[in-house]
């Protein structure tokens, strides 16, 4: 049961997941490219350290489509159906993927009804900057969780700019 005195001490809370290797394992791949040749494919958690070479460019075409072989991180996944059934709190799945669909209808069959952000963008900065704009909207509290740390350190440098914003990361590790 919720007690009001926490609701009020928590202030105005929003909770955002990243989807791939945070809530899902699934076959996407992200293809390197140089000079329109595919000269590898990274998984999520390889592309999340990867640094590309001069001249290479990703084609993330897997993310665009149904998504293939999911299988739910179910520690991760539980705790997001916890945040879901607070009531009074935003829950938000912040992803770099281009296409919200698919990751909705996933999570749909799976009995998950969420509010699916798609940034078309894997560029870290992004998250951090849709998570300002979350804070500029008065939240107070943010809960961030993703599977990549150039994404954490990106959302954590926001404590700097808003101190009294309670900003709660936290990394998942793969292989969950």
């Amino acid at each position: 049961m919720i007690k009001l005195a926490d609701i009020l001490r928590e202030g105005k809370t929003v909770s955002i997941f990243d989807f791939d290797d945070t809530l899902v394992n699934s076959l996407s791949w992200v293809y390197v490219m140089k000079n329109g040749k595919e000269v590898k494919k990274l998984d999520a958690a390889q592309f999340a350290v990867y640094k590309p070479k001069e001249g290479e460019t990703f084609d993330f075409r897997d993310f665009d489509r149904k998504i293939r072989k999911p299988k739910l991180i179910k520690k991760n996944v539980n705790l997001l159906r916890k945040q879901l059934s607070k009531h009074g709190r935003k829950v938000t799945i912040l992803t770099a993927r281009r296409i919200g669909m698919p990751v909705s209808s996933f999570l749909r069959s799976v009995g998950i009804d969420a509010y699916v952000v798609p940034l078309g963008n894997a560029d870290p900065q992004k998250k951090a900057d849709y998570i300002e704009k979350e804070i500029l909207k008065g939240y107070t509290t943010i809960y961030f969780m993703d599977d990549s740390s150039k994404n954490i350190n990106a959302v954590n440098k926001l404590r700097k700019r808003y101190p009294k914003v309670k900003i709660v990361t936290k990394l998942v590790k793969h292989g969950y």
